[in-house]
């Protein structure tokens, strides 16, 4: 199931592959459509398609009905407390009715009196036309003290934002992380999921039982999507510690270790933590070389450490203090095919952005960094000879090196 919700918010709701609406766990609203033909139930028909738009909290549910689909869209909003938005749109050429099973939602308009005939549904059920190429929108308050038994007046629902102005602003609000456009679709799609599942969830609480670096992963990702950084240095300065004793006694430090340690310091750089970000960048530059990547497996997949593993495909922080691009080289299917990313973290105190342009079989490298000059820029992977300490620059590399990182 898909979930929808708002920032912050101490409520969630699910939509099931039919677009059915559940909150804590229960079904809240089941929707049919009556077309030209026959009832519609969701759940029994096999011409259902669902996606997230954008890849963000919005679930649109299409339905085949004659003449083109019954759409549906489910999303959160935060007005009055907390309301999940459903809309119906007919995008089809001719005119049909949608019921939901209970009545107790607010809607933009009066049902129709005559009820729902020609299908079993539950006792308070209720139906409204939808005309050709026309949006009905009802909603159910999940949040503030009316959530139970609350209702918007049709005034109301009609203010609340649409779908579309949802989706822009959760792209607005993971657009201030890092951004990629890459040739490897998947990898900007689950930058998007896990950010929005960062977003609609409580921050970790740490103890014993809890996974360290995934905890100081998620909530350095919360400060780089907007969260103040310094209610979490001591944790963090903490748990980094522990982490660091960790690779020292083992005398090794895995790739997800390195990069949570590069993580707490960049959170404790913006927590004005000074003299924390550089007893932790003297305990990194002791430690060894960080494991290779190696492949995405179902685990990194299904945690935080996607993020991580996805940027540190694009860049590298190196014990030397160099920022090397794309460590891996470059992966053969993205051979003439222009991609670019950008605010990925390098250091604690730099982000870099960079592009990769391509003249025949020869990578042209744009890049432009953010935080203390100094830093020095490098492609071993793809171009021994290539090194710039310019907080912008490009130029002609001179070859490119396959990295298989998929």
């Amino acid at each position: 199931m898909l979930t929808v919700g708002v920032r912050g918010a101490q409520w969630r709701g699910e939509v099931t592959p039919w677009g059915d609406l559940l909150v804590d766990g229960e079904v809240r609203l089941r929707w049919f459509i009556a077309a030209d033909d026959r009832w519609y139930e969701p759940a029994r028909e096999t011409t259902v398609r669902q996606r997230q738009v954008s890849g963000v909290p919005v679930i649109e549910t299409r339905l085949k009905v004659p003449g083109g689909d019954a759409v549906q869209r489910v999303y959160g909003v935060a007005n009055s407390g907390g309301v999940i938005v459903v809309e119906i749109y007919n995008d089809s050429a001719l005119p049909f009715a949608v019921a939901f099973d209970r009545g107790d939602i607010s809607a933009m308009r009066a049902p129709s009196p005559t009820g729902v005939q020609g299908i079993e549904l539950p006792s308070g059920s209720v139906v409204f036309p939808v005309g050709h190429h026309a949006t009905m929108r009802v909603a159910v308050q999940v949040g503030g003290a009316n959530s139970n038994s609350g209702q918007l007046s049709a005034s109301e629902l009609d203010a609340l934002p649409g779908y579309e102005q949802v989706e822009r602003g959760w792209i607005a609000a993971l657009q201030v992380s890092s951004r990629v456009d890459l040739p490897e679709l998947s990898w900007s799609a689950l930058l998007i999921q896990k950010r929005c599942e960062i977003l609609l969830s409580e921050p970790q609480t740490f103890d014993r039982q809890t996974d360290d670096v995934e905890f100081v992963l998620e909530i350095a990702e919360r400060v780089r999507l907007g969260d103040k950084a310094t209610p979490w240095s001591s944790d963090v300065a903490v748990t980094a510690e522990n982490i660091i004793k960790r690779c020292a006694q083992n005398k090794a430090v895995q790739w997800d270790e390195h990069r949570a340690i590069l993580a707490a310091g960049m959170l404790l750089h913006l927590a004005g933590e000074t003299r924390g970000r550089e007893d932790i960048a003297l305990a990194v530059s002791r430690l060894f070389e960080p494991s290779p990547l190696g492949e995405m497996t179902a685990f990194i997949k299904s945690s935080l450490r996607c993020i991580a593993w996805i940027e540190s495909q694009l860049v590298a922080h190196r014990r030397d203090g160099n920022i090397d691009i794309c460590p891996r080289g470059i992966d053969e299917s993205w051979l003439g095919v222009n991609f670019e990313c950008h605010r990925l973290l390098a250091t604690p105190q730099h982000t870099i952005s960079f592009a990769v342009r391509w003249h025949g079989e020869r990578p042209a490298l744009l890049w432009d960094i953010d935080g203390p000059t100094g830093l020095r820029v490098v492609a071993s992977a793809i171009d021994k000879t290539f090194s710039s300490t310019d907080v912008r620059g490009e130029t002609l590399l001179s070859g490119f090196a396959a990295a298989g990182a998929k």
